[in-house]
């Protein structure tokens, strides 16, 4: 009976003995996985307080880059207010990057056709900032009155531009396509001078966000 008594008792001890050693290591566990979880934590706090940063510096530049874009506007075409200026400048820019074209050639673009005028219609019957066609609209979608909103005028215009540089490649041949039509590029029979002519102004509006500390 003493003997029996004896063995239960110890194992009685062993198992408790059992139960603090396997909590004592869970709780190690636990306390070595939150210490990890603290760390990584902190550790990730000034990368994500870097990426704030690079993204607040990253509007604040594209913010600058846009003010000069519509005060250039401005300095072309004093009619234009400043609001509409700034919306027209945003419409370059967001269409530049949707198409991958420079926003300052889309610029040289409406300058040259238009001189920034959205209601501007010449007498072949072509519309708006990009002077583009009512065929052109219908094509990609648009009804040809909405060409004198610059958001559309800008796109369609755009959208053309990256369609003849994908063909052929280079702004002075895709600028001249714009101009005389991509029939008259492929014959080979065009001038270059509306394309050389765009590209300088292209050239002086980056001289001019660059004089005025925009860039």
């Amino acid at each position: 009976m003493a003997k029996k008594l004896v063995t239960a008792l110890l194992t009685i001890t062993i198992i408790a003995c059992s139960s603090i050693s396997i909590y004592a290591t869970d709780t190690n566990q636990i306390e070595t996985t939150e210490a990890k979880a603290t760390a990584t934590t902190e550790n990730a706090e000034p990368a994500a307080d870097t990426t704030v940063k690079v993204q607040s510096s990253s509007t604040k530049t594209n913010s600058k880059y846009k003010k000069g874009l519509a005060a250039y506007i401005r300095k072309i075409n004093p009619n234009v207010s400043k609001t509409k200026s700034l919306n027209m400048a945003g419409h370059f820019i967001s269409k530049g990057k949707k198409y991958n074209l420079d926003a300052k050639v889309l610029m040289a673009i409406a300058q040259n056709e238009s001189t920034f005028y959205t209601n501007a219609r010449s007498p072949y019957g072509y519309k708006g900032l990009m002077q583009t066609s009512d065929a052109l609209a219908r094509q990609y979608g648009y009804k040809p009155s909405s060409l004198y909103k610059a958001q559309v005028s800008i796109e369609v215009g755009a959208r053309y531009l990256r369609a003849m540089k994908n063909e052929f490649n280079t702004y002075t041949k895709a600028l001249s396509a714009y101009a005389y039509g991509s029939g008259t590029v492929k014959s080979g029979n065009y001038s270059t001078k509306i394309a050389k002519k765009l590209l300088n102004t292209r050239v002086q509006i980056r001289k001019y966000l660059e004089r005025n500390n925009y860039i």
